[in-house]
């Protein structure tokens, strides 16, 4: 038999190996805290306007349009939407107008909603890249629709034509 695997041979290669096992699992492991810290000015945007998106007659959807500041030339927008139907698109866009009048033109179309997330389908913010698009909202006459197909499942006024029910500067 090879001088190399005998049975004495073998007992002392399974005890060293064993021995190492139990020395490296013995030891302590260090545990770190995660690091939440960001880099400055970054991680937070607490500059923001929300407004109430109502069901439209015959639909349950409804939810909410947050506009926030992200610096002098970008705003981001975020929608919320509850009771959407999974598998349905919807598509939103900010139109002219109070909501209740029959504007047909589309002043900003947004993104494609998600049925299955009531959140934007590609990203979770819209961007707008507009010099102080953000700081002339309040005066901004306008309102977003949420669409399915053609029909209206949920509107809400914003700028000028409402009052923010939540906001932070």
């Amino acid at each position: 038999m090879n001088r190399f695997f005998n049975r004495r041979n073998s007992i002392a290669v399974l005890g060293i190996f064993f021995s190492l096992v139990a020395f490296l699992s013995s030891c302590e492991q260090e545990k770190f805290e995660p690091n939440t810290s960001v880099a400055p000015g970054g991680g937070t945007i607490t500059t923001f306007k929300s407004y109430t998106l109502t069901s439209a007659p015959g639909t349950t959807v409804y939810g909410r349009v947050v506009f926030y500041k992200y610096n002098s030339t970008v705003t981001l927008i975020e929608v919320g939407l509850y009771n959407t139907a999974t598998g349905t698109p919807y598509t939103a866009s900010i139109y002219e107008g109070k909501a209740t009048d029959s504007a047909a033109k589309a002043l900003k179309p947004l993104d494609t909603i998600s049925g299955a997330t009531g959140e934007f389908s590609t990203n979770k913010y819209y961007t707008i890249s507009e010099a102080g698009f953000y700081d002339k909202l309040n005066a901004y006459n306008a309102n977003v629709k949420i669409m399915a197909g053609s029909s209206l499942v949920a509107s809400g006024n914003i700028g000028s034509n409402a009052t923010p029910v939540a906001q932070s500067q």
